[in-house]
């Protein structure tokens, strides 16, 4: 059995059994995690109220036959707005469990803060970090260097053009646009 103490911002929850619930968490020290919290649903819980998504927190984690939460402290919360919950989508997609990376952690916080104190919020930081530089790169489809998208299903950069041709293509307006994001 093997404890960890790390800071974290929780990305999603899920019900599973009677009173547990399956929490998805972004840490500094392991990446991304899923974890089981015992009897959260429970009226008496002590964690419900932590382990909201937005939430940054203080996670103690028991790594047993996969990880569970055994303590959390809210250190910040942020204000749910339609781009937080896009952000918390976004850092859950292209993730990967278990792959810590501090730049990306920093990067997150630095996001979020600046989305809190109602700054402009842009993903080419957090694409930057993840390897995905804009700045260099072209529409995958027709090689133009004016990028104005990025799809993360395909992990590509489309110019204007090009991305509204992938949204025409789809037979959906949700599965259009759900997968791009603009940068």
């Amino acid at each position: 059995m093997i404890e960890y103490f790390t800071s974290a911002l929780v990305l999603d929850t899920e019900n599973s059994a009677e009173f547990d619930k399956s929490i998805y968490l972004y840490t500094k020290d392991l990446g991304k995690v899923a974890a089981k919290a015992k009897s959260i649903r429970k009226i008496t819980s002590k964690l419900a109220g932590h382990l909201q998504p937005l939430n940054f927190v203080r996670v103690r984690l028991v790594e047993k036959r996969g990880f569970q939460i055994t303590d959390a402290l809210t250190t910040d919360k942020i204000k749910p707005s339609p781009e937080a919950l896009e952000l918390l989508q976004f850092i859950k997609e292209m993730t990967f469990d278990l792959q810590p990376d501090k730049n990306f952690w920093s990067v997150i916080k630095k996001t979020f803060k600046d989305l809190k104190n109602n700054k402009k919020f842009s993903y080419q930081p957090l694409l930057r970090a993840l390897g995905f530089a804009p700045d260099f790169s072209r529409c995958h489809v027709c090689h133009s260097k004016f990028v104005s998208y990025f799809s993360k299903t395909e992990q590509v950069f489309l110019c204007r053009r090009c991305a509204l041709s992938h949204y025409l293509l789809s037979t959906t307006e949700q599965e259009g646009f759900s997968d791009l994001i603009q940068i």
